[in-house]
């Protein structure tokens, strides 16, 4: 996951027209004298555009939170019930798991899967989040052939489970 930069305020909803006490300069469609440069999906002359704007060059993220995860929850569904066993009834299902998302970090990945968990009892939870973090596993390495690190949680956000795939 990416840490939350210190500086950023994350939690404020404000829009550009809203005052800031010093003048903003021109719109973004305006020229102000001088060359703006290429637009952020154009190489510049100089070699690079450089990061995304809204990310920092290690994880990719933004400053408010991730903008580079990926939502593979139908493509994961889809794998679950072609590879659930008789033994995951009751503990996992297809419709158990409610989001699943992928990113990149580096060359290694990145996944958070979020599911409903069908038991009370915490170590029953956890075994079903580690049977479903061994599916993913299996799933990434078959179809995508790479490697990192899924978390499954539950829908309430506690980490019940983390493998290394």
């Amino acid at each position: 996951m990416p840490s939350l930069s210190p500086t950023a305020d994350c939690g404020l909803d404000t829009t550009t027209d809203d005052p800031s006490g010093g003048y903003a300069g021109p719109p973004t469609d305006e020229e102000t004298g001088g060359h703006a440069g290429p637009p952020t999906d154009q190489v510049a002359a100089d070699g690079g555009a450089g990061p995304p704007t809204d990310g920092d060059i290690g994880n990719g993220g933004g400053p408010c939170g991730s903008a580079d995860w990926f939502d593979m929850t139908r493509d994961f569904r889809a794998y679950l019930g072609q590879h659930l066993t008789k033994a995951d009834d009751g503990t996992v299902s297809q419709q158990s798991v409610r989001e699943t998302r992928v990113r990149k970090v580096n060359t290694a990945g990145e996944a958070r899967i979020t599911f409903f968990s069908y038991f009370t009892d915490d170590a029953l939870s956890r075994n079903a989040a580690l049977r479903l973090a061994r599916l993913f596993a299996d799933w990434r390495r078959e179809i995508y052939g790479d490697a990192g690190r899924v978390s499954v949680r539950s829908t309430e956000g506690t980490v019940l489970a983390t493998l290394t795939w």
